[in-house]
């Protein structure tokens, strides 16, 4: 009988540790949950969500204008050439 004990004792605790576990990390199920992964989703596909399209503001608060970003000034000479 206590070789039974021996055995018993921990298959009780791991099944109790991995009920715990699993019931902690579980996906909820719920129509809200669902539709709030959705929403979740389609915000990270947006392009407003994609990082090359967001801009600094504005030290004054302001919006920066649309259009192009200015590039590097250009070198009036090849990289070989001398100034």
């Amino acid at each position: 009988m206590t070789v039974l004990a021996y055995l018993l004792v921990p298959v009780l605790v791991v099944a109790i540790a991995a009920s715990i576990t699993w019931a902690r990390n579980r996906q909820p199920t719920s129509l809200q949950s669902g539709v709030d992964s959705f929403r979740r989703e389609m915000d990270a596909l947006s392009p407003d969500a994609d990082p090359r399209n967001r801009r600094r503001a504005e030290p004054g608060g302001s919006r920066p204008a649309s259009g192009p970003r200015p590039g590097p000034p250009r070198r009036a000479h090849g990289p070989d050439e001398d100034a």
